[in-house]
């Protein structure tokens, strides 16, 4: 009983049974904190783990809760009983290997390797009797077998912008449909489980609503629910105004608007808002009037109006991207320009100073050959100059007459006498 629970449980969380933990026995007024700690002092060795929710039993007069390990369950690791408030709680989980399992293993095997239940059985010389034993048990286990190896869904969750690894709505949506159409040969059950398994959060919550209200909807049903909650519910007239009134942003790209633009034409067309013949019509209307052109792609876009040439979309793609192109080369052809311009300022400049570098040094080689500059004497070595070239000796010395006075002597002052006459 208590493992039925368990899969029971983990079909309508869209968990896998062999990774998830039946915990009975939990008191009541066990808060949240001590059974964390409770739950990690014993799981630990099995790694990480979530609670995924909490219910109370009236037979046990206690809470049960389910646990998903992020890994299948270790039987050699896994604790029978967790000690916790109240005494100890029971651990259930899935057996080891259920004769189901087995079967399927089996005929996974025979399938890979060409073979029938009947082959087989023909060569181990088994009777008819055993031969249609074996035929029911495959067909009574083939759609187990088929729930062993189906893909699962991606991962949707109500958010209004997808969180990291879950998907968009629309893109979750044409994957679970596609999906429906696969699983005929599925229980009604299983078709549930599976796409219960791909949902988290609100849309989760939802389906458990539904379910919970009434367990005989089918899992058309519950798509049904989920596009009528979260589904593009817009009326005619909200999807034409948005499509009427569409512009284009600040910053953004024209083709990016052109693109959006178009997003929401087609959604407009399939409401039912706006006719598909007039979609062309409209795209350049908006384009002409919502959006920053330049002034040959502005020209361009009238004279086709002026003719009743109007773009489709991949033709009105092209003109704006060869615009786009067009003001790229522009741009860079005026920054080289500017680059340009910019370096022979610099240049203009850099010679500037060259010149007014070697005006500045002629003038200081001027000043320093001029009176006053490091070629010139000082006052009065040039005094004393003059006088050693041409005047009189000073007062009181007499000058040495030529001629006078031996070779090696030429240019000497013999004493003066004493006054004695000695």
């Amino acid at each position: 009983m208590a493992v039925t629970m368990l899969q029971d449980w983990c079909r309508w969380m869209g968990v896998s049974a062999r990774r998830g933990l039946l915990v009975l026995g939990i008191p009541e007024d066990c808060d949240e904190a001590e059974l964390q700690e409770s739950l990690e002092a014993a799981l630990w060795p099995m790694g990480h783990f979530t609670v995924l929710g909490k219910v109370f039993r009236e037979e046990d007069d206690a809470t049960a809760a389910l646990v998903e390990l992020d890994r299948e369950v270790n039987y050699a690791l896994v604790p029978r009983e967790i000690p916790g408030t109240g005494g100890p709680w029971n651990v259930v989980f899935v057996p080891r290997c259920s004769g189901e399992e087995f079967l399927s293993r089996v005929f996974h095997f025979l399938e890979q390797q060409g073979q029938t239940v009947e082959s087989v059985a023909g060569a181990l010389g088994l009777g008819l009797h055993r031969v249609c034993w074996l035929r029911l048990v495959s067909e009574a286990v083939q759609p187990w077998v088929e729930t062993r190896r189906y893909q699962r869904l991606g991962v949707f969750s109500g958010r209004d912008q997808p969180a990291p690894g879950e998907e968009s709505f629309e893109a979750w949506l044409d994957h679970s449909a596609d999906m429906l159409h696969v699983w005929q040969g599925v229980s009604e059950r299983e078709k549930r489980r599976r796409l219960m398994e791909g949902l988290r959060g609100t849309a989760l919550q939802l389906v458990h609503g539904l379910l919970a209200e009434n367990p005989a909807r089918t899992a058309q049903d519950c798509l049904a629910a989920l596009i009528q909650v979260f589904g593009d519910n817009q009326s005619q007239a909200t999807i034409r105004v948005k499509c009427l009134t569409a512009q284009q942003q600040s910053g953004e790209r024209l083709s990016a608007f052109v693109l959006r633009l178009e997003v929401l034409l087609q959604k407009a067309i399939e409401k039912g808002a706006l006719a598909r013949a007039s979609a062309d019509h409209v795209r350049l209307r908006q384009v002409l009037t919502r959006a920053n052109l330049t002034e040959p792609l502005d020209e361009a876009l009238r004279k086709l109006r002026m003719v009743g040439r109007t773009p489709s979309f991949l033709e009105m793609l092209g003109l704006v991207r060869e615009s786009e192109a067009w003001e790229a080369s522009l741009a860079r052809s005026e920054r080289a320009q500017a680059e340009e311009g910019a370096g022979a300022r610099a240049n203009a400049q850099a010679d500037a100073r060259a010149n007014a570098k070697a005006e500045d040094d002629k003038m200081g080689s001027a000043s320093r050959a001029g009176p006053g500059g490091p070629g010139c004497e000082p006052e009065g070595l040039a005094q004393a100059g003059d006088q050693e070239a041409g005047e009189p000796p000073e007062k009181g010395l007499k000058p040495i007459p030529e001629g006078s006075g031996n070779e090696d002597g030429a240019g000497e002052t013999s004493p003066p006498k004493s006054s004695s006459g000695k």
